[in-house]
């Protein structure tokens, strides 16, 4: 399903600086085919044995795989009409996670992040927190960087970056409860190592979503500004504990990531995915640590989702 982008460009005075964003919509009248996304179910089982990894029936992952495949079949044999719309976003959603699984592939120490990915729930519509939710975003973001051109490395805290020499390590966090917002950003000042440049706190809040929620907008312009405005009320409700706690050590700015399944009902592409970023740093930083994260976060300004 080939992604449509569009970047979107804020300003504020204060510690937000440029929240910006982009929409990657993915749909099914798109060129990746259902065919297509079974291949990539098919891969990602064919990484599991490959790399020696036990992919158990009943978790997350392979429920995903199983409805991919099943989708696919059903499609190409005339029985679309027993499919279900649940069925279809899961597709989608598959489809994403295969996106950040399979690069897994190129790394010698896999299996550690492959089996943690069949520790628990993996659904986007249910707000049940999981081991498995808590890698993907880690793996997820990494592909991210990878397909950026970052030099991104899987590694303590959970991904270090290499940034004009200069190594930046970047904390994951996926949020499931707005209490647990001093606590999070008190852990990732915690793993910023005095051998970093300097740290980020990523943080996803794809499960501050009500459960089951679709978002349904007119156009992809309306589902970015929804986004954003969700990702920046989380930022002002919490302006205190960033403050407080990026005021400390190293940990220099967020990166907040909400990613959501859409309807787009006045667009030819309906169903898709949609992320907004939405950035933070302190005031003030010097000149060199401002120039390193301006690199870094111009990749999110000019990235264009496969």
């Amino acid at each position: 399903m080939k992604g449509s982008d569009k970047r979107i460009w804020i300003r504020r005075d204060s510690g937000l600086i440029l929240p910006d964003g982009i929409v990657s919509s993915r749909g099914n009248s798109s060129s990746l085919t259902y065919l297509q996304v079974k291949e990539k179910a098919l891969a990602v089982e064919d990484l599991y044995a490959t790399s020696g990894v036990l992919l158990p029936s009943t978790c997350g992952l392979a429920r995903l795989i199983a409805n991919a495949k099943g989708f696919s079949d059903a499609w190409l044999v005339g029985k679309d009409e027993t499919l279900t719309f649940k069925q279809q976003l899961h597709l989608d959603y598959f489809s994403r996670v295969a996106d950040a699984v399979l690069p897994l592939g190129q790394i010698p120490d896999r299996a550690r992040f492959l089996n943690d990915l069949t520790m628990g729930d993996l659904d986007i519509l249910e707000r049940n927190k999981s081991k498995a939710k808590d890698v993907l975003w880690e793996i997820e973001l990494w592909s991210i960087l990878k397909r950026q051109g970052h030099d991104a490395n899987l590694a303590e805290p959970d991904i270090v970056v290499d940034v004009d020499g200069c190594k930046i390590g970047i904390a994951c966090k996926k949020l499931y409860s707005e209490r647990n917002v001093e606590k999070v950003l008190s852990q990732a000042v915690g793993q910023i190592e005095p051998s970093f440049e300097f740290g980020i706190a990523a943080i996803n809040l794809d499960d501050r979503l009500e459960p089951d929620h679709i978002l349904r907008q007119p156009t992809k312009d309306t589902v970015c500004a929804v986004l954003g405005n969700f990702n920046c009320a989380f930022l002002q409700r919490n302006d205190r504990h960033f403050r407080k706690y990026l005021a400390k050590g190293r940990l220099v700015s967020a990166l907040v990531s909400t990613c959501v399944l859409a309807d787009t009902f006045r667009e030819r592409t309906r169903i898709h995915s949609a992320r907004q970023w939405t950035l933070w740093t302190i005031p003030g930083l010097p000149e060199n640590t401002e120039r390193l994260l301006n690199t870094f976060y111009g990749g999110f300004l000019n990235y264009t989702q496969p």
